[in-house]
């Protein structure tokens, strides 16, 4: 490889005997594998020509890497789609370039059914797995996580929805799980699911990135895989079909979001949905497995976040969390919301803390209607 290399930025997972790196957007999926050594000569890599990458080594450790292993390094981060070669670029400007047309089911027959009659049968059963009655909101916070994990969660979404007339449009504002180049973002294209398409609101994409000091419409790719919308969205289109949608996506907390919801939801009034999971605990998230100290712990954390919230304190429910040792997710998008959450009443319908078994960890989950 000729010139100065250029990096993405990857995701990387510690794995026995080194890192696993991927592309954070998805869009190549087969993953690299480094040795802390590789790792080491991957962080000298960008803005260096090959031959700057081998004299950097040198002074360092006094010892000259071969020519040929940092081609072969080279080589595997463009497989990888990590090294910014023309190759890779196109790539990925063809997939940002198909994302600006539609945004594509990427969970449908994993997460939920393809076929609309098979989606709207699995949409009634998780409503049955929620015994209560719901109660009309104007906030609703429910989970992106797997529906088969914590049925009476959504379930709980549903009872809401139902007694809830339908809206104009849905502002859903979900977790960011891959970089965003702002603070938040939006997609302004129809997001597909098997109830049809839910179209964008474009109006009102528009009347809130005109208020706010960062361009909206920043990092399409972002969306290309992420669940935290592509979940609750097949519940909110299976309930409400005309509706049209705001997707937001928060990557680091952002009051400023907070404040153009409120001024742009006078002129372009609608639910406000708040997509976002609660305690991370157990060996996957960097615990020992789960216990009962561990688990009482976390629901004792997501207990408490949620009843803040539901009193209308978002400030006093993040207080709470403190360092946030249960890595509740939902820190940034209520941090961002905060404006539009303080004062605002609600009521707790649902919570769990859900067991994954293969490795002893749990996620929280919870319903919260306004």
């Amino acid at each position: 490889m000729e010139g100065r290399l250029r990096l993405r930025q990857p995701q990387i997972t510690p794995v026995e005997g080194g890192f696993l790196l991927t592309d954070p957007y998805g869009v190549y999926e087969k993953p690299l594998a480094l040795t802390e050594g590789g790792l080491f000569l991957l962080s000298l890599m960008e803005g260096r020509t090959l031959e700057e990458v081998q004299e950097e080594v040198f002074k360092a450790h006094g010892v000259l890497v071969p020519r040929k292993e940092l081609e072969e390094l080279a080589k595997a981060l463009e497989e990888a789609g990590l090294l910014l070669t023309e190759k890779v670029q196109e790539r990925l400007r063809e997939e940002e370039a198909k994302l600006k047309r539609e945004r594509p089911m990427r969970l449908a027959g994993l997460s939920y059914p393809q076929g609309e009659k098979k989606a709207r049968a699995f949409l009634e059963a998780f409503r049955a797995a929620y015994p209560g009655e719901g109660k009309e909101a104007e906030v609703l916070l429910l989970p992106h996580l797997e529906p088969a994990r914590i049925p009476e969660a959504y379930g709980a979404a549903l009872a809401v929805l139902e007694r809830t007339r339908e809206p104009e449009r849905i502002y859903l504002v979900g977790v960011a799980h891959r970089p965003l180049e702002a603070k938040a973002a939006a997609l302004p294209v129809p997001f597909h699911t098997p109830f049809g398409p839910m179209e964008p609101d474009l109006p009102a994409l528009q009347a809130l990135d005109a208020l706010l000091p960062y361009e909206l419409f920043n990092t399409p790719l972002a969306f290309r895989e992420e669940h935290s919308l592509e979940l609750p969205l097949f519940f909110l289109k299976g309930r409400y079909p005309k509706a049209r949608l705001v997707p937001l996506l928060v990557g680091r907390r952002s009051p400023e979001l907070g404040e153009a919801l409120r001024v742009v939801l006078k002129d372009h009034p609608g639910l406000v949905v708040l997509a976002m999971d609660l305690s991370h605990v157990g060996p996957r998230f960097g615990d020992e497995p789960l216990s009962r100290p561990l688990a009482e712990e976390a629901r004792r954390r997501d207990l408490g976040f949620l009843e803040r919230l539901a009193q209308g304190e978002p400030e006093a429910a993040l207080a709470f969390l403190g360092e946030n040792p249960t890595r509740i997710d939902a820190t940034e998008v209520v941090g961002s919301l905060a404006p539009l959450l303080r004062g605002r009443r609600g009521e707790v319908l649902a919570h769990r803390l859900d067991l994954e078994a293969p490795t002893l960890s749990a996620v929280g989950a919870g319903t919260l209607a306004f």
